[in-house]
């Protein structure tokens, strides 16, 4: 039970690495839209519906619905179907760089993250967190508030088991943090190399990851067997 917990937790570090790289692409390589989440981009389409630019405004609607209908895919998916969605997703992630990759820059930052807004709404849905925590692999905000407060309650705590909880916390969260932004780091130093094909460096991290499911699957090991 330890070693699958060990090999969740890695599998949800190995996406938060992913989500730094994603975000990260978008923020350099698209004039700074964030491709993994609305607020930003519901902020912007209120000043662009309230006289800013309109035609704006209809690209941001496209982008909120692409992102919507993707968490409704998900849903869907999960509820109706028994596709293995997390090896769905890694296929789907690798599909989306290539084509994100092959993107003019030249084409409008919204409309070239589109793919993005689906793909990453759809890792959020599916990579939802791990040893029982809910925790983003997409964006940071709740990483942070969460690995803050946990940190502050261990040292307000006496309770040794509540002290032991709480920096288990502080630790995952933390890590999810870390994860993330070495997926940051990874994309902005490439990107100044390879510039909009940087994006293609997240196929280290999912192919981690897809090693690291097969794992808690078992499958690896009823393979090795298989050999013998």
């Amino acid at each position: 039970m330890k070693q699958r917990y060990d090999l969740e937790v890695s599998i949800h570090y190995m996406m938060a690495v992913c989500g730094g790289i994603f975000g990260a692409y978008a923020l350099f390589g698209r004039m700074a839209v964030f491709g993994s989440a609305q607020t930003a981009n519901l902020i912007e389409l209120m000043g662009d519906i309230v006289g800013r630019n309109f035609g704006e405004a209809v690209l941001r609607v496209g982008a909120l619905l692409i992102y919507g209908g993707s968490m409704v895919t998900a849903t869907i998916l999960a509820k109706k179907t028994k596709l293995p969605l997390k090896y769905t997703a890694l296929i789907l992630e690798a599909a989306v760089a290539v084509v994100l990759a092959c993107i003019p820059e030249s084409v409008n930052p919204i409309i070239a993250l589109y793919p993005a807004f689906f793909m990453t709404a759809f890792q959020w849905c599916v990579f939802t967190g791990a040893k029982g925590y809910a925790s983003s692999t997409i964006f940071s905000t709740n990483n942070v508030k969460q690995t803050f407060v946990s940190a502050t309650e261990y040292f307000l705590s006496d309770d040794p088991e509540e002290k032991r909880k709480k920096a288990e916390k502080a630790k995952f969260f933390g890590g999810t943090l870390i994860a993330f932004h070495i997926g940051v780091a990874a994309e902005y130093a490439l990107y100044q190399m390879l510039h909009l094909q940087s994006i293609l460096i997240v196929a280290v991290p999912l192919t981690a990851a897809a090693v690291l499911l097969a794992a808690a699957d078992g499958k690896i090991k009823s393979f090795c067997m298989d050999l013998t």
